[in-house]
């Protein structure tokens, strides 16, 4: 019998909560398939159905709490809404997965973020049709993530407000006061 998207999404999403509870106990390298997918409640053929490594489990879920988070106020992340607002609510997102991402810092596994990052602003799918806007996204991928990374390892002593406000002047959207 086959498995709904809805399901299957579920399953994946559950490996990846199981994996970020193990992390909070013991290194990612010493975590095996058997011991996440037991956590999980998942076969493992599931992992290896959908996922290549550990890795791209963690994406998985960060892009799945982003995904609930964006819905949730009525935004997308794909949409046409200018950069620096996009950015703001990006902003908040990490912030409130704060526990998360300084997990993956800590453990030297923040390559999960950009990956997410990646695949929400610049899926796949779009690599051949329209090459401008395939690069414009993977730019804006890496620059958010740039701008990320600077305030996570500054330990988010700025407000997500204060970044955006930080990001309109960069971009000349605000007169700096």
């Amino acid at each position: 019998m086959r498995r709904s998207t809805a399901t299957t999404e579920y399953l994946k999403e559950c490996m990846g909560t199981a994996l970020l509870e193990l992390m909070r106990e013991k290194p990612l390298e010493k975590i095996s398939i058997e011991e996440m997918t037991a956590k999980a409640d998942v076969g493992r053929s599931t992992y290896f159905r959908y996922f290549k490594s550990k890795d791209e489990v963690l994406s998985f879920k960060i892009r799945c709490l982003w995904k609930r988070y964006d819905a949730g106020r009525g935004a997308s992340a794909g949409n046409e809404d200018d950069g620096p607002a996009a950015m703001g609510r990006f902003l908040r997102f990490c912030l409130e997965t704060r526990e998360i991402n300084d997990l993956l810092y800590s453990t030297g596994h923040q390559n999960c973020i950009i990956d997410a990052y990646l695949q929400i602003l610049a899926p796949d799918e779009g690599k051949g049709d329209d090459v401008p806007a395939y690069y414009a996204r993977n730019f804006a991928a890496y620059a958010l993530f740039g701008i990320v990374n600077a305030w996570i390892l500054r330990g988010y002593k700025e407000t997500p407000e204060e970044m955006e406000r930080i990001m309109r002047r960069s971009l000349g959207q605000e007169e700096e006061q």
